[in-house]
């Protein structure tokens, strides 16, 4: 399996006071992947601008707030309210972990259902996490992960098994 060539980092929350500081909750690993001179891209682009680099971060009240290349004002980075930065995992290899958590892009079967979908996303939530997994037979499936459901994770075939609870497919189990 082929590592995605782009890591969704964070989503920016909101401006955070008049000097185009963004405030943001982070999606993938920790704050220490946000780093001055890291290149980052907004998803979707704002009109003028696609890309930029983050010049300075500091720990907020609720988070890490990034001081962004040409954005210059409250106006600006209230523009970037809700886009999500990613950057390029060659960027971040030196502060990456090369860990097995890593799975998005695997694929998941359940033991009654087979094949599910691959994982696109995850979600962090204050319980577990959850994966976001689209298929062509179910469409989006979210998936709790806890004990009772992820039964295996194989990182060689790139494969997870899992048992989904009730209530987790439409009723059925039918198609999306």
């Amino acid at each position: 399996m082929q590592r995605a060539p782009f890591i969704s980092l964070a989503r920016i929350v909101k401006a955070h006071g008049l000097s185009g500081e963004v405030s943001v909750k982070m999606l993938a690993g920790t704050s220490e992947l946000l780093h001055p001179g890291l290149r980052v891209w907004f998803v979707p682009p704002p009109q003028d601008l696609r890309e930029s680099a983050i010049e300075a971060v500091r720990q907020g009240p609720k988070g890490p707030l990034l001081t962004l290349a040409g954005i210059d004002g409250v106006d600006a980075a209230s523009t970037l309210r809700g886009r999500t930065l990613i950057a390029s995992r060659h960027d971040l290899s030196d502060v990456l972990e090369d860990s097995p958590e890593d799975i998005v892009g695997i694929e998941v079967w359940d033991e009654e259902h087979g094949l599910l979908g691959t994982i696109e996303d995850i979600i962090e939530t204050g319980a577990n996490d959850v994966w976001v997994v689209q298929g062509e037979v179910f469409g989006e499936v979210l998936i709790p992960v806890i004990e009772s459901v992820v039964l295996e994770i194989d990182h060689e075939s790139a494969r997870a098994r899992v048992r989904l609870l009730e209530g987790l497919l439409p009723e059925g189990g039918e198609r999306a």
